[in-house]
């Protein structure tokens, strides 16, 4: 019985709980710390859930920042805080990035607002040639005295002049008025592709307004075919060939006559890239050359003085301005700055248009929150 006593009592002593050193067990201490750090604080819980988590617009951007909601353009406020509005894009735009973005529908091209520095029209390159006692304008002096203009809203611009194979569709289904057979280089309807041609003023006006478009003014049309950085033709100041457009070189045998790059008659829309007006957006076809096109405003003089957003439709003046030049006219009649006259009513084989879709304000309580 000696031998295992002992033995007895060390297994018993295997059971007691530590002391603390002074005598004291730790039993009431709770259980041990769990393997790799302490078990958070109640109050770091309790503060990590008060903070709530960024959403909307804002998620992950520091303040100041701008950004997105949905066509509109927020800066960020700080976490808790409602963004701030800044703008609203206009209908022909996105918002992207915290910015207004281009958003023309295809085959348009977005041209940007000048900016209140504007840009200079006129050259000074014509006399003033149309005019009448009934009108009160004589014909006398200059068409195109210098003067700076601003645009103030963007605009997206037919990306080619309007062809014979669109015209072809609102003449089935929106009531446009058929080009008549009165020339041999008509291009409507066979020649889907080439410009339209032998339309006057009203089928032309007609024609954009059937498509929430308009005639160009004046001067979104010029400001679209230079960027208002005084070039001579919209690619630049290199001398224009048949590579560039579609016109006459040499000396015009009569408005109606065998000339032209290609022997008379307009080319295929968009066949001269290397003339084109280049936009970020992208390309503009045909500015110069291939057909005239008509513009909104009334033929009358430049007055010289600065204008912002000038449209000038006078109801006594049958006179409306056509812009670009032809296939029969040559490089100074294709210059940007030419301004060409019309009657109302003129219909030949080297005048076209394209239409233009004007910027308009989006309703700010409608964009989506």
């Amino acid at each position: 019985m000696r031998l295992w006593l002992p033995a007895l009592a060390a297994l018993a002593g295997c059971a007691q709980q530590p002391s603390d050193g002074n005598g004291k067990d730790d039993a009431g201490a709770g259980p041990p710390a769990i393997d790799g750090g302490d078990v958070p604080d109640a109050s770091t819980t309790a503060t990590a859930a008060a903070t709530p988590e960024e959403k909307g617009p804002c998620a992950g951007k520091a303040e100041g920042a701008l950004a997105c909601e949905g066509e509109s353009v927020v800066r960020c406020a700080g976490t808790g805080r409602a963004p701030e509005a800044v703008k609203t894009c206009l209908d022909i735009e996105r918002c992207e990035a915290g910015a207004c973005a281009p958003a023309c529908p295809k085959g348009e091209v977005y041209v940007p607002a000048t900016g209140p520095a504007g840009f200079t029209m006129g050259k000074n390159l014509s006399a003033y040639g149309f005019g009448n006692r009934k009108s009160g304008y004589h014909g006398k002096g200059r068409a195109d005295l210098p003067h700076k203009v601003v645009l103030t809203k963007p605009f997206c611009m037919d990306q080619t002049e309007v062809t014979a194979g669109a015209m072809k569709k609102c003449v089935e289904e929106k009531g446009c008025k058929a080009p008549q057979r009165t020339d041999r280089w008509i291009t409507y309807p066979d020649k889907p592709d080439y410009p339209v041609n032998l339309v006057d003023y009203p089928m032309s006006k007609y024609y954009c307004e059937q498509y929430d478009k308009r005639l160009p003014t004046e001067a979104q049309w010029e400001w679209a075919a230079t960027g208002g950085d005084g070039r001579s033709w919209p690619w630049g100041e290199e001398e224009p060939t048949c590579e560039h457009t579609d016109f006459t070189q040499a000396i015009l045998i009569s408005p109606g006559g065998d000339s032209g790059c290609h022997g008379g008659g307009p080319s295929k829309v968009g066949a001269h890239p290397k003339g084109d007006k280049i936009w970020p957006d992208g390309p503009i076809h045909d500015l110069a050359g291939n057909v005239w096109e008509w513009v909104i405003d009334s033929y009358v003089p430049y007055s010289g003085k600065d204008e912002v957003d000038p449209v000038h439709v006078r109801s006594n003046i049958g006179n409306y301005v056509v812009r670009g030049g032809g296939w029969n006219r040559s490089g100074r009649g294709i210059l940007a700055a030419f301004r060409g006259g019309a009657i109302v009513s003129y219909k030949v084989p080297g005048l076209g248009f394209r239409c233009v879709r004007n910027a308009k304000e989006r309703d700010a309580a409608l964009t989506p929150r």
